[in-house]
């Protein structure tokens, strides 16, 4: 095969390993939702003796290239804020308008977890909060759909990793493509972005089977 075949064989190759892009994106109100940028508009909070590992996994995730893996290694007095994964995007909510938060989990073992939507100031006012969430061993999407009763500039959106209701609280679990949005929740468009992860296996093995042919 001449190579110049060959190298658009290898183009082709890498074109059909990424996944299509959603139809439409939805205007995302938290940003780093994905964990593209590693670390950026998020924090670990922990009240001792609760302690979290938290990092960013660049080998296990279900959008682009990353996502976030968080290890409980002590849930502290079980309160729903003493172990947290807290996003650092103020988010303005209006009040009467309908919006969605949605993600994507996994754990190691089969686990819940808690999520929390507060005011990110005095009166630290609850707009809602949904525990056993359920994680599996295989990524899933979960969301959470709500018409606000009041507006606010400044709200928070955290999950709660020490709820004492929590089922299974110290089993390693990831979380990847974190969205809130204004209307209803849409499962034909959950945003995912194409992952390149594979390619590299797929065209090293494609590589050599166009040189074996030679």
């Amino acid at each position: 095969m001449p190579k110049s075949h060959a190298c658009s064989a290898v183009i082709a190759a890498l074109t059909l390993v990424w996944l299509p892009v959603a139809s439409r994106a939805v205007d995302n109100l938290i940003l780093n939702g994905d964990f593209e940028d590693d670390e950026q508009k998020w924090v670990p909070a922990a009240r001792a003796p609760a302690v979290i590992d938290f990092a960013i996994d660049d080998e296990e995730s279900i959008s682009g290239d990353k996502s976030a893996r968080c290890e409980v290694l002590n849930v502290g007095a079980g309160g729903v804020h003493d172990l947290t994964l807290d996003s650092q995007t103020p988010v303005k909510i209006e009040n009467g308008d309908t919006y969605t938060v949605d993600f994507w989990l996994k754990a190691e073992e089969d686990r819940t977890i808690t999520i929390d939507f507060i005011m990110n100031h005095d009166p630290w006012s609850r707009m809602w909060q949904v525990e056993n969430i359920p994680i599996t061993t295989e990524w899933a999407v979960r969301h959470h759909t709500w018409d606000a009763d009041f507006g606010d500039d400044n709200m928070i959106f955290l999950f709660s990793f020490s709820k004492g209701s929590n089922v299974n609280p110290e089993a390693v679990m990831w979380i990847d493509n974190v969205r809130m949005y204004a209307g209803e929740f849409d499962e034909e468009d959950l945003g995912l972005q194409p992952k390149a992860v594979d390619a590299r296996d797929r065209l090293a093995i494609r590589w050599a089977l166009l040189k074996g042919r030679r």
